[in-house]
């Protein structure tokens, strides 16, 4: 079984705008704007790679199109999208800047949002996910190098910065997949792959082996049971109706497995 799940994440300018002075409780009026804000560049890999996909918006012309309409169709590929503040953040950043392109764009996607993973279930001292990745002793995430790499880059155009901003960009997604591993054990899987194989649904979602055990039997407050199960291979916890756990039993008779 093959899982087409897709980590990424982007980086974004910020909007050039014309103002008398800085300072608190400013007001800064829509037709202040002398530029908007584009998407820079886009990092992604697939589940398991060891590559790194990258795209940017073009020193020169510093234009998101191509990038989207690139980027686009390999969202379009995934079964899954995993990334930290997604669903806030970044595929709205996409869609909103597909909109202004005109670029077509699917209006839903499987998402697995690791921020929202991490404020429902733990209790941690922060929720960047830098410093999740710190708590968790994995891959430290790198230093874009601050505001002048953002100025280099928009104002400057320079090709040095553009580099380091993207290897930021590449280095988030492989610490964003450590992460979620990490998370996996102890989040609902978002998507089933063991029906999306055509297995039968008492056979792990995650990785659609059929060696699982019973965790736990409860009864809702209607008086339907309830199986929590786990995954012997990828510790996956999930849960299936007295049905389908009933159809698993009979598998096990029937294939000699204990």
């Amino acid at each position: 079984m093959t899982r087409k799940r897709m980590y990424y994440d982007i980086e974004v300018s910020y909007v050039v705008g014309s103002f008398w002075r800085a300072g608190y409780n400013q007001t800064i009026l829509p037709q202040n704007i002398i530029e908007y804000a584009k998407i820079i560049c886009i990092s992604w890999k697939w589940e398991g790679s060891d590559v790194v996909h990258n795209l940017d918006w073009g020193l020169k012309k510093q234009c998101d199109k191509k990038l989207l309409k690139k980027f686009i169709k390999e969202l379009d590929r995934a079964d899954e999208l995993v990334s930290h503040n997604g669903m806030r953040f970044d595929i709205k950043w996409i869609r909103g800047r597909a909109l202004v392109h005109g670029i077509p764009m699917r209006n839903n996607y499987i998402e697995i949002d690791t921020l929202k993973i991490a404020k429902s279930l733990f209790n941690l001292p922060s929720y960047k996910l830098g410093e999740i990745a710190k708590y968790l002793g994995l891959e430290a995430k790198g230093d874009p190098g601050g505001l002048s790499t953002w100025d280099d880059i928009i104002l400057r155009k320079d090709s040095e910065a553009l580099e380091r901003m993207k290897l930021y960009c590449n280095q988030d997604v492989v610490v964003l997949e450590q992460v979620h591993n990490r998370f996996k054990e102890y989040s609902k899987p978002k998507l089933n792959y063991a029906t999306l194989h055509n297995e039968d649904n008492y056979y792990c979602p995650e990785c659609a082996t059929d060696r699982v055990g019973l965790s736990k039997t409860y009864t809702t407050t209607q008086g339907t049971i309830r199986h929590n199960m786990k995954c012997r291979h990828c510790k996956t916890m999930y849960v299936i109706n007295n049905k389908s756990y009933e159809n698993l039993l009979t598998h096990r008779m029937r294939n000699n497995i204990k």
